[in-house]
């Protein structure tokens, strides 16, 4: 990778200072199975994916051409992460019913 100019870099500085520490996005099932996501942050921003990983890819991708973010600055500026708890509740991350099951047999007298 080339390094980058001052300009850049003062580019990039000034997108990531557009992006807030978090969002907030309401996420649902849609009706092929897939996930649809609305971010509430930024009204308009919806998409949609067919799994969660996908889904996460997603609504970043959206959050950057929301702002306009140049495809070559896009590794540069922040990537938003959901909760592992939002995951577990899509039942999309294993471990959640996992965790479950090794807690109640811990919980079971020897």
């Amino acid at each position: 990778m080339a390094k980058l100019s001052q300009e850049e870099t003062q580019e990039i500085q000034r997108l990531r200072s557009l992006f807030p520490h978090e969002i907030e996005a309401r996420i649902r099932r849609s009706e092929d199975g897939g996930f649809v996501a609305e971010t509430l942050t930024f009204p308009g921003v919806i998409t949609e994916a067919d799994t969660f990983s996908e889904l996460i890819e997603m609504i970043n991708d959206a959050v950057m051409s929301y702002f306009e973010v140049p495809r070559e600055y896009a590794p540069f500026v922040a990537n938003y992460i959901p909760p592992l708890e939002v995951a577990q509740a899509f039942g999309v991350f294993p471990i959640f019913e996992e965790e479950k099951r090794l807690k109640m047999q811990l919980a079971t007298p020897a």
